[in-house]
């Protein structure tokens, strides 16, 4: 139990989420918004790697501008397949501690591309709010 030497004998004391496997009764909004991005991510980056087998397929290479060399098909496979699986994962991990901290770097993950920015940015505020790390257990 935490101890708050401002507080009287008798004041409340602020529920512990941590060690005991107790669980806020509903999850933070903010979960709802992340398995959205979550499920969103990994059917964008699974598509990346279905569009690098096609291309694999059909013997073709994309070539950005003419006289340079083409991109490989592969490269688009390995990254779908490397950045889909782990935001697949995300919705089905426990809500322990260190699936906080894996949830968060999933969020700044798309921090990288500037068409998900709006989103993971809010989503990156919420994200570190009391009430969020409180349900995955780090209060």
């Amino acid at each position: 139990m935490n101890y708050n030497p401002y507080a009287g004998p008798n004041a409340p004391q602020p529920p512990s989420y941590y060690g005991n496997g107790a669980q806020p009764p509903q999850p933070p909004q903010v979960w709802r918004y992340y398995l959205g991005y979550a499920i969103s991510m990994a059917v964008l980056y699974l598509l990346v790697a279905v569009v690098g087998v096609v291309i694999a397929s059909s013997g073709t290479f994309m070539a950005p501008e003419p006289g340079q060399p083409p991109m490989p098909a592969g490269l688009f496979v390995v990254v779908g397949v490397v950045l889909g699986i782990p935001f697949l994962a995300a919705p089905f991990l426990p809500k322990a501690p260190w699936a906080w901290i894996y949830h968060i770097v999933l969020i700044s993950v798309g921090m990288t591309s500037v068409c998900c920015m709006p989103i993971s940015i809010p989503l990156l505020i919420f994200w570190l709010k009391p009430e969020t790390k409180a349900f995955f257990g780090r209060a």
